[in-house]
């Protein structure tokens, strides 16, 4: 390469490459440099587990556009093809890491020939050539793999330099080196030992006391294990110099670090009205990854003043992922050795071991945490006999154990809200880097379901990361379709791996919870109830509740009455763990069957007369009222499930959902699901080619979208639904057809159409057998005839329609006919029986649970009463009129208000 070039590249001028892909095939091939790397090599490392269709050939293209970057930089690389990749020579250019690895190699030289002092400098500088993460910003599991090695080759580095420098006399500033290197990274042991060896040739024997107990407790507690040979050893050496003031005077301060805490002050007060209450134990429960241990570490630091004879802290390891837990008698042993008792005055014995430590806190006020336990038989023997301390245990068990005998009070952990979550994610990434990236600060807090574990992951990343663009990075890899769980794994610590954490509690389940667990992914809505978990997995239902009693102690589900449901997070671990041996596609469509079969019991109870499609009568709601609860309870999924099926190619399940809840969702007033749920039912239908099914839902999508006031819409469903009923010659789908149009055509002012419309229905239902489908073409005649004025005739045929729909019991029908006599008699002025009318139809409406009809006839009532000069008792019944238009149809609140206000 030309002289200027080169002097501008080992300058340290950029090279735009592009967007992340073309940095990820550059990562690859330098780390590689000077062999061959392998197509499939580079496709993985370009796109990880989801590379796009015909990914060979554009890795072709892009080594292509790489190979012309390279030369118009004036670079003398060279990148050819050879079997069966590419080889990258990037001859004189002095990237990073081939610099970093030469002056390593020439440290090592002169150390092995004797010469100390400049073997450190060398690698002193060599480390100064690493400005932040390595590979920061790539995406690919396999270059996440290769920043872990780097970042570990780095570390070393570290570990030898400052050793070196320690052997030069170099304390302070080793120690100045050191303190920020091991709160980085504070698992690696190598550190504390240099840290604690440089702190007492400072003359710093205490400060080197204490790092020794700070990390043993931050091992003990977070990865449950013992420090290793070397730090142990370094204590010896330490202690064996000049034995007993330092370490004696020291009173236990065993809290691992404080953490940047949003602050959960309905919990954190919690804690602080207990200790004056005279608490003796708290134990915080919670699902996994929920910020327990950080609860109680955070409040044991802000109320350290309380407890003046010192804090103690263990982690019990119940739920490691080692699955070994601590026994009591190691973790008594260890807050012996932390009350000063020398070993061979601790006694062998549990029992003996626990009177000590009971005899030592006598009198004493102190906190002790007993961190991740696995039940209350690990705890007791870690309580206190007297008053005066506290012990704080964290727990994913609620430990009824330590309730039931009085000595414990307890505090449940719930998800964070979306306030707190943005909370966190500022107090760890910075408000301002929050707000420049609103959008995907929204839609990281939703991924991360309010759990602070994955919070504190996402923030980590995106903290570390030099992108402009980290937080929508991040929120791009959170949103894409696959495994959600990605972007909360692959760190070194385990206790910060998402998946290990679940893991842990997943292990513990039964075969049976587990198999439940992993179909609930298969949940239709956010959340389910136990009837449907049975039928999900096919199992009864008091096996079902017990399993899921099983799943929420384990915090896999959250359980509010008969309603369990788990956050998206959780929902994506059981995805991944369903294998082809659960059947998730069968346990689908035993889902669907349910819901199908609930919601035409609860149609039938509500519309016992209408049309059937087919299905068969199985359970049944004993009333109309414990069939709306159930749907308005379920509404969501009901509505979901109509999506779900037809996605799913259940087409029929589909528009047969969409034809269950048709009923309830008119009544109840919820006309948007409704118009949804029709359309996605006819394009099952059209997929079928079900000529029943288009046509049921022509005609329930027309209705829809006539209370939505959309009649052109609605005329031209009608019309084709008219024509494919008279193709299968269904008369009586014909006369619904008809009274349809005829509703439609009175919305629009047009009675004399109506009317028309009505009398055919009233036609064709005189030649067909029962009454209702008779009493309701009745009704509507004499609706219509009231309309245009004549309100004798319109008596008369609303009256035997009445009598028809009280002799098969239709309460609904009645409800309807009482409306249509009461403005017979209302514009015939016979106030008071109008009054009469309007108010049986009201109370009717109440207990069928229609209430758009019920806004229709208060309304009237209004108007009736205000003829009859009682102006109080006309704006008693609009106002009830307006409570319902005001959450069902505001255009409908709208012309009432008008009506009100208009002069009479």
């Amino acid at each position: 390469m030309a002289a200027d070039n080169r002097k501008a590249a080992q300058a340290g001028v950029p090279i735009s490459l592009g967007g992340p892909r073309a940095r990820n095939l550059l990562a690859c091939l330098l780390l590689n440099a000077d062999r061959v790397v392998g197509v499939e090599q580079l496709v993985d490392a370009v796109w990880g587990d989801d590379p796009p269709s015909g990914a060979r050939i554009q890795v072709q293209n892009r080594v292509s556009t790489l190979r012309a970057q390279l030369r118009r930089a004036g670079l003398d690389a060279t990148l050819d093809r050879q079997a069966p990749g590419y080889l990258l020579r990037p001859g004189p250019v002095p990237y990073d890491l081939a610099l970093f690895d030469d002056e390593l190699r020439r440290a090592h030289a002169l150390m092995a020939s004797g010469d100390l002092s400049r073997a450190a400098d060398v690698l002193r500088t060599a480390l100064g050539l690493w400005h932040g993460p390595p590979l920061a910003g790539v995406d690919t599991a396999p270059l996440r793999t290769a920043a872990h090695t780097l970042e570990e080759r780095r570390l070393e580095a570290w570990e030898t330099c400052l050793g070196w420098e320690l052997e030069l006399g170099r304390a302070d500033a080793v120690a100045r080196d050191l303190t920020g290197l091991s709160r980085d990274h504070p698992y690696r042991e190598r550190f504390a030992v240099l840290l604690m060896r440089a702190l007492a040739a400072a003359g710093r024997r205490a400060a080197a006391l204490e790092v020794y107990r700070r990390t043993r407790v931050r091992l003990v507690a977070d990865l449950g294990i013992e420090p290793g040979p070397d730090l142990a050893a370094t204590l010896d050496e330490l202690l064996a110099e000049a034995p007993g003031r330092d370490l004696a005077e020291l009173v236990p301060a065993q809290l691992p670090a404080d953490v940047r805490f949003v602050d959960r002050r309905r919990h954190l007060r919690a804690l602080d009205n207990l200790v004056p209450e005279g608490a003796s134990c708290v134990v915080i429960a919670g699902p996994a990854g929920v910020g327990k241990s950080a609860l109680a570490v955070h409040w044991g630091h802000s109320a350290a003043s309380r407890f003046p004879d010192g804090q103690l802290h263990v982690g019990l390891r119940g739920w490691a992922p080692s699955g070994r837990s601590l026994s009591p008698g190691e973790a008594l042993r260890g807050f012996l050795e932390a009350l000063r008792v020398p070993p061979e005055k601790v006694p062998t014995g549990l029992q003996a071991q626990a009177s000590l430590y009971r005899s030592l806190l006598a009198g004493r006020r102190m906190l002790i945490v007993l961190d991740d336990a696995r039940d209350a038989e690990q705890v007791r023997p870690l309580l206190p006999g007297t008053s005066g301390s506290l012990v704080l245990v964290t727990s994913r068990e609620p430990l009824t154990g330590l309730a039931v005998t009085g000595r414990a009070d307890h505090l449940t952990l719930d998800l964070m809200d979306a306030a707190d979550s943005h909370e966190l994610l500022a107090v760890r990434v910075g408000r301002p880097r929050l707000e420049a990236e609103p959008a995907a600060t929204a839609e990281i807090v939703r991924r991360c379901s309010g759990l602070p574990l994955a919070l504190a992951v996402a923030a980590a990343r995106a903290a570390i990361s030099p992108a402009p663009a980290a937080l929508t990075d991040l929120a791009a890899q959170l949103a894409r379709a696959g495994r959600p769980l990605d972007a909360f794994t692959g760190t070194a610590d385990r206790a910060s791996d998402l998946r290990t954490v679940l893991s842990v509690s997943y292990r513990r389940l039964s075969p049976a919870a587990a198999r439940v667990f992993r179909l609930l992914h298969v949940r239709i809505g956010d959340r389910i109830g136990t009837a449907a978990v049975a039928a999900l997995a096919d199992i009864d239902r008091d096996t079902a509740a017990g399993l899921l009693a099983e799943l929420a102690t384990a915090g896999f589900v959250t359980t509010d009455g008969d309603h369990h449901w788990g956050h998206d997070l959780l929902r994506a671990y059981a995805t991944e763990l369903t294998t082809d041996a659960d059947e998730p596609a069968a346990a689908l469509r035993r889902l669907l069957d349910y819901y199908l079969r609930r919601a035409y019991a609860a149609d039938q109870a509500l519309f016992p007369d209408r049309d059937p499609i087919g299905l068969v009568p199985g359970e049944r709601f004993d009333s109309v009222a414990a069939a709306m609860a159930w749907a308005d309870a379920e509404r969501a999924v009901l509505v979901e499930a109509v999506d779900r099926a037809h996605a799913a190619g259940e087409h029929e399940r589909s528009w047969q959902l969409a034809w269950a809840v048709t009923t309830y969702l008119n009544r109840s007033g919820h006309w948007h699901d409704w118009a949804r749920v029709q359309r996605r039912g006819l394009a099952a239908a059209n997929r079928l080619r079900d000529v029943r099914g288009q046509a049921c839902c022509h005609r329930d999508l027309a209705n829809a979208a006539t209370r939505l006031r959309r009649y052109d819409t609605a005329r031209r469903h009608l019309r084709t639904s008219l024509v494919l009923f008279e193709r299968l010659g269904d008369r009586s789908a014909q006369v619904s057809c008809h009274k349809n149009v005829a509703w439609m055509e009175e919305r629009e002012g047009r009675y004399a159409e109506a009317l028309r419309h009505s009398e055919l229905a009233l036609e064709i239902s005189r030649q067909l057998p029962g009454t209702r489908r008779l009493a309701s073409s009745l009704n509507a005649v004499g609706w219509y005839r009231a309309l245009l004025g004549d309100h004798a005739a319109a008596s008369e045929f609303c009256r035997e329609g009445l009598r028809l729909f009280r002799q098969t019991g239709d309460r609904y029908g009645e409800a309807h006919t009482l409306e249509s006599l009461g403005y017979a008699e209302q514009h015939r002025e016979n106030h008071a029986a109008a009054i009469e009318l309007y108010e049986r139809g009201s109370a009717l409406c109440d207990e069928i649970g229609e209430r758009y009809l019920k806004g229709q006839l208060l309304t009237r009532l209004g108007e009736t009463h205000l003829s009859a000069a009682d102006p109080d008792a006309a704006r008693t019944a609009w106002r009830a009129a307006l409570d319902i238009f005001d959450e069902i149809d505001p255009r409908a609140a709208a012309d009432l208000r008008e009506r009100q206000s208009s002069p009479r």
